[in-house]
């Protein structure tokens, strides 16, 4: 926005400047719109009087609109109208042509830069149309705790894709009239036969997709079908590259990981050798209470089940807790560390990875694995949450000095 300013003040700047030359210093500057005798420019004038100044007022009028729904508060609650402003790029491609023809200074050159541009963006868009259409059966639609709702559809037979990456859907004909495209990471593995998602539930379209849920809980055979395009990114996927792999998730930013998780347990007990290299996963996930994070224990308790090397490590935050010194906590630390050590499980989410109260100590956690792999020199980072976990989890592997290192991946939610 920063760029965007300069450029409107500067043009500002120069119509002013302009406004107070004289007709025949403007025929010297622009014989082909002032001709010698002709009366003086104004900023009206020039502003509303040619089509430099036309195009450049719509243009900004194009941008302000896109630039107000491109905001974080846009993109959350009102994400049509981010959707549709967007559409208006071919106006503002337009509008950029335009602005240089009457060659008030100069011939007009964007349409060079914008040739190269523009040929990989058609292509682009051919892929995008030709695959964006398919059309797949919702299989299963569950209501989840903490306003989550999982989606379960057909995998085409062509879709491949990369565990932490992710698709966009839509409803087909759902009767809502919110049909719109919107990403989601996809929380099932490569190596599955269904795709899955899970949604949080906040305004707009993923309340309606809840509510139609719902109405449909009796009757499932009513849900729509779903468009699917994708997958997108490749999102945490050097994983394979290391020793020990650090994995940190932050509230609903730990879908990726839930199909990484999946994907690496999978892998390593079919012994694929893309895998030889990880050693040992660890994987931390910090939630506000025990109710954000129920719908994942069924995925967890898999992973358990399945990891027969033991290479998966769970950690459980629940951070919605009284500060570790309070007594209360102090109680619930001890009443689960002794249940844990006698079953062998957590007395709070029934799986063996440990419960903690409180916020992660990352610089804690990381000088402890530094003793744990003495033997490691690089260690694999990859966090996915909101920017404060993800500035806190940089700044604790900054200190981390010596011969180990460790290198952080982040991505915000």
């Amino acid at each position: 926005s920063s760029g965007i300013n300069a450029e409107y003040g500067g043009h500002g700047y120069n119509f002013y400047m302009i406004s107070t030359l004289s007709p025949d210093h403007l025929s010297c500057m622009m014989p082909r719109t002032w001709l010698s005798g002709t009366s003086a420019a104004t900023v009206t004038g020039l502003l509303f009087g040619t089509i430099t100044g036309i195009t450049g007022v719509l243009l900004v009028l194009s941008l302000l609109v896109m630039y107000i729904f491109s905001t974080e508060y846009a993109r959350r609650y009102l994400f049509s109208w981010f959707w549709k402003s967007h559409h208006l790029y071919p106006i503002v491609l337009l509008l950029t042509v335009l602005h240089g023809t009457a060659r008030l200074l100069q011939e007009p050159t964007f349409h060079y830069y914008l040739i190269g541009p523009a040929f990989i963006f058609i292509l682009d868009k051919l892929v995008s149309v030709s695959r964006r259409k398919r059309e797949v059966p919702l299989i299963e639609a569950n209501i989840l705790p903490s306003e989550v709702t999982n989606l379960v559809f057909k995998r085409p037979e062509d879709f491949h894709y990369l565990s932490g990456q992710y698709v966009r859907i839509a409803l087909v004909n759902s009767g809502t009239g919110r049909d719109e495209y919107h990403p989601f990471t996809l929380t099932s593995a490569p190596h599955e036969d269904t795709l899955s998602v899970h949604i949080r539930t906040c305004k707009g379209w993923t309340r309606v997709l809840r509510e139609l849920v719902i109405r449909n809980e009796k009757c499932p055979e009513k849900n729509p079908n779903l468009y699917v395009d994708g997958p997108f990114g490749e999102a945490h996927q050097d994983y394979s590259n290391y020793e020990v792999v650090i994995l940190i998730g932050g509230g609903i930013g730990v879908t990726p990981f839930a199909s990484i998780v999946k994907d690496l347990v999978h892998r390593r007990n079919t012994h694929q050798s893309s895998l030889a290299k990880v050693k040992k996963v660890y994987f931390f996930w910090a939630s506000r209470s025990q109710k954000q994070f129920e719908w994942l224990l069924d995925i967890l308790g898999k992973c358990e089940r399945e990891d027969t090397k033991g290479i998966l490590d769970n950690h459980i935050f629940i951070t919605r807790f009284y500060d570790k010194s309070d007594l209360r906590t102090t109680i619930l630390y001890i009443c689960e560390r002794q249940f844990q050590g006698v079953s062998n499980r957590s007395m709070f989410t029934g799986l063996k990875a440990i419960t903690h109260f409180g916020r992660p100590n990352f610089d804690k956690i990381f000088e402890d694995l530094q003793q744990t792999h003495e033997d490691v020199r690089k260690f694999g980072v990859f966090v996915c949450g909101p920017p404060a976990m993800s500035d806190s989890v940089k700044e604790s592997c900054s200190k981390i000095t010596g011969k180990q290192t460790f290198v952080a991946y982040a991505e915000n939610f």
